[in-house]
């Protein structure tokens, strides 16, 4: 099926199998693009001086209203912070944006920079089975008293980094798990047991 939209690989290609000395026609067939738009560039290439390749023409139709630039400053933006939303975007730049609409926004997030809407699952913070385990401990201590529980020692680990400077030059970065334990309820009494470098090795 022949083709009036042509890019320039099409001219390109039309353009080569005339130099070829190849019929209008067969052009077409091969080429794909209507015969009368390959009359149209052989005559504008004849008009060219046969030097250079005519240009597409513009096209038809209503003009973007963004730009290039502001789709880059855009893809920028969401691939940096990937949870804005369309509106977000919109609101923080209203110099580029003050004159199109939300609408327009989220077609140029699909259409021209191929960004997918995701929206984040809801799910419980407890599972059903969380719920049943911590039911289970309750009853299984609620007998407990005061001083029972401050006999019981409760262990905890995180990460931490640590960074050595001098002379504004940075000597090394460590990075180091520490292991706790609080063994005191009421005081709140925190105690430091060992901590390891991201090696492994004990601090």
């Amino acid at each position: 099926m022949s083709r009036r939209v042509t890019t320039r690989d099409d001219i390109a290609a039309v353009i080569a199998l005339y130099k070829a000395n190849h019929v209008l026609r067969e052009i077409s067939a091969q080429t794909g693009v209507a015969l009368r738009v390959v009359q149209n560039l052989v005559k504008r290439f004849r008009d060219l001086g046969e030097d250079e390749l005519p240009a597409p023409l513009p096209k038809s139709g209503r003009p973007k209203l963004l730009s290039p630039r502001t789709l880059k400053v855009i893809s920028r933006q969401v691939r940096s912070s990937p949870s804005l939303t369309a509106r977000e975007v919109k609101e923080r730049n209203p110099c580029l944006l003050s004159h199109v609409s939300l609408r327009c926004v989220q077609q140029a997030l699909h259409d021209d920079l191929e960004f997918k809407s995701f929206r984040a699952r809801r799910k419980p913070l407890l599972t059903k089975r969380q719920k049943e385990n911590r039911v289970k401990f309750c009853k299984k201590y609620e007998v407990w008293d005061l001083e029972t529980w401050r006999s019981v020692l409760w262990s905890d680990e995180a990460t931490a980094s640590s960074t050595l400077f001098f002379c504004s030059s940075v000597l090394s970065c460590l990075d180091f798990l520490v292991f706790g334990v609080v063994n005191d309820v009421v005081a709140g009494l925190l105690d430091i047991v060992a901590m390891v470098d991201a090696r492994g090795r004990r601090r």
